[in-house]
Protein backbone atom coordinates (compact mmCIF):
# COMPACT_ATOMS: atom_id res chain seq x y z
CA UNK A 1 0.00 0.00 0.00
CA UNK A 2 1.72 3.14 -1.04
CA UNK A 3 0.78 6.30 1.96
CA UNK A 4 -0.37 9.61 1.11
CA UNK A 5 2.36 12.13 0.40
CA UNK A 6 1.70 15.26 2.74
CA UNK A 7 2.76 18.51 1.56
CA UNK A 8 2.15 21.45 4.33
CA UNK A 9 2.91 24.67 5.11
CA UNK A 10 3.89 25.88 8.15
CA UNK A 11 5.21 29.19 10.28
CA UNK A 12 9.28 29.18 10.65
CA UNK A 13 8.67 29.17 14.26
CA UNK A 14 6.73 26.13 14.47
CA UNK A 15 9.58 24.34 12.39
CA UNK A 16 11.73 25.26 15.37
CA UNK A 17 9.32 23.47 17.53
CA UNK A 18 8.83 20.59 15.55
CA UNK A 19 11.93 20.04 13.39
CA UNK A 20 12.44 16.64 14.15
CA UNK A 21 8.90 15.28 14.11
CA UNK A 22 8.42 17.29 10.53
CA UNK A 23 12.54 15.16 9.54
CA UNK A 24 10.75 12.20 10.66
CA UNK A 25 7.94 12.85 8.45
CA UNK A 26 9.88 13.41 5.67
CA UNK A 27 12.19 10.48 5.74
CA UNK A 28 9.12 8.09 6.66
CA UNK A 29 6.50 9.25 4.39
CA UNK A 30 8.28 11.42 2.28
CA UNK A 31 6.53 14.34 3.11
CA UNK A 32 7.03 18.21 1.91
CA UNK A 33 7.00 21.16 3.98
CA UNK A 34 6.75 24.41 2.68
CA UNK A 35 8.16 26.95 5.66
CA UNK A 36 7.05 30.37 5.80
CA UNK A 37 7.81 33.76 7.01
CA UNK A 38 6.05 36.60 7.95
CA UNK A 39 3.21 34.57 5.96
CA UNK A 40 5.44 34.40 2.69
CA UNK A 41 6.64 30.85 1.52
CA UNK A 42 11.14 31.19 1.88
CA UNK A 43 12.23 27.44 1.95
CA UNK A 44 11.30 23.75 1.73
CA UNK A 45 12.13 20.73 3.33
CA UNK A 46 11.82 17.63 0.99
CA UNK A 47 13.51 14.54 0.74
CA UNK A 48 16.83 14.06 -0.10
CA UNK A 49 16.05 12.26 -3.24
CA UNK A 50 13.86 15.24 -4.83
CA UNK A 51 16.77 17.79 -3.86
CA UNK A 52 19.05 15.59 -5.86
CA UNK A 53 16.53 15.21 -8.92
CA UNK A 54 16.04 18.92 -8.87
CA UNK A 55 20.07 19.72 -8.61
CA UNK A 56 20.35 17.28 -11.48
CA UNK A 57 17.78 18.79 -14.26
CA UNK A 58 19.54 22.23 -13.00
CA UNK A 59 23.44 20.63 -13.94
CA UNK A 60 22.08 19.14 -17.06
CA UNK A 61 20.26 22.88 -18.17
CA UNK A 62 23.53 23.96 -17.44
CA UNK A 63 25.63 22.00 -19.71
CA UNK A 64 23.27 22.24 -22.50
CA UNK A 65 23.96 26.07 -21.91
CA UNK A 66 27.66 26.08 -21.70
CA UNK A 67 27.32 23.40 -25.23
CA UNK A 68 25.73 26.75 -26.58
CA UNK A 69 28.59 29.22 -25.28
CA UNK A 70 31.03 26.72 -26.92
CA UNK A 71 29.82 27.10 -30.16
CA UNK A 72 30.56 30.44 -31.74
CA UNK A 73 28.72 29.66 -34.95
CA UNK A 74 25.69 29.57 -33.67
CA UNK A 75 22.73 31.74 -35.28
CA UNK A 76 20.41 33.73 -32.49
CA UNK A 77 17.91 31.33 -33.83
CA UNK A 78 20.11 28.27 -32.50
CA UNK A 79 21.13 29.70 -29.86
CA UNK A 80 17.52 30.34 -28.79
CA UNK A 81 16.45 27.27 -29.99
CA UNK A 82 19.30 25.39 -27.28
CA UNK A 83 18.09 27.49 -24.38
CA UNK A 84 14.66 26.73 -25.02
CA UNK A 85 15.32 23.13 -24.94
CA UNK A 86 17.20 23.71 -21.53
CA UNK A 87 14.52 25.69 -19.91
CA UNK A 88 12.08 22.69 -21.54
CA UNK A 89 14.22 19.52 -20.13
CA UNK A 90 14.04 21.37 -16.48
CA UNK A 91 10.42 21.92 -16.87
CA UNK A 92 9.27 18.91 -18.15
CA UNK A 93 11.10 16.71 -15.90
CA UNK A 94 8.23 14.41 -13.71
CA UNK A 95 7.87 14.98 -10.01
CA UNK A 96 8.05 12.04 -7.78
Amino acid sequence: MIGTLVEKTIAAFEVRRQFGQLLRGVEARKDRIIIQWHGQPVAALVPLEIYEQWRAQWDRAVDLLEEAATQADLSQEEAAALAKEAVAAVRGAKMP
